[in-house]
């Protein structure tokens, strides 16, 4: 049941996402040909962008956390054995889900402050308030994503991936190593 929501709620969110990417797309082109073709460029664009970029980027942040596809420096954990690898993702994710709280509430706190004496942008006179609250709330749903995935590996639903020395070399690495020099191209020179 959770796992069904958690896969409605992704997919949800990628439809936003691609929903806003592409109005981004469609106002960016839009100013451009108004812009230099007609002189007439798209008013309050740089206003808007800014909004819509704000709302991509934390549309996918709750994504990218149930998925675990963020920037991972894998020094350490790559050589970590089953239980510790276990107890290392539970740990690392747990600390994810309280900083993306802690972050989710000060954008709470923010957007009360916006709320409180009406703060809209310059040239459309959008209020920000809304703003603030969409993106606390995708922060949480973030921050919950986090905590389910520590779950997952506590009940051990969610596996671990363990690489061999050969996996953890670089593609272009393997190239090399597997060619083997031509000699005779040498000694010719």
């Amino acid at each position: 049941m959770l796992k069904n929501t958690i896969n409605i709620f992704n997919k949800i969110l990628l439809t936003f996402c691609v929903l806003s990417l592409s109005i981004l797309v469609v106002i960016t082109v839009i100013d451009v040909f108004g812009r230099y073709l007609l002189g007439l460029p798209l008013p309050g664009t740089s206003e808007i962008t800014e909004i819509i970029l704000a709302i991509l980027v934390y549309i996918g942040l709750p994504f990218i956390c149930r998925d675990e596809g963020h920037v991972t420096v894998s020094i350490l954990s790559n050589n970590l054995k089953h239980s510790f690898a276990k107890i290392h993702s539970i740990i690392i994710n747990m600390i994810l889900s309280i900083i993306l709280s802690i972050i989710g509430l000060q954008l709470i706190f923010y957007g009360i402050n916006l709320n409180s004496y009406n703060d809209i942008t310059t040239f459309l006179e959008i209020p920000k308030a809304p703003i603030a609250f969409t993106l606390a709330f995708l922060t949480l749903l973030a921050s919950l994503m986090n905590f389910l995935n520590c779950y997952d590996y506590y009940i051990e639903k969610k596996l671990f991936k363990t690489e061999s020395a050969e996996e953890k070399m670089y593609p272009s690495y393997k190239q090399i190593k597997n060619t083997k020099p031509n000699l005779t191209d040498v000694k010719d020179k």
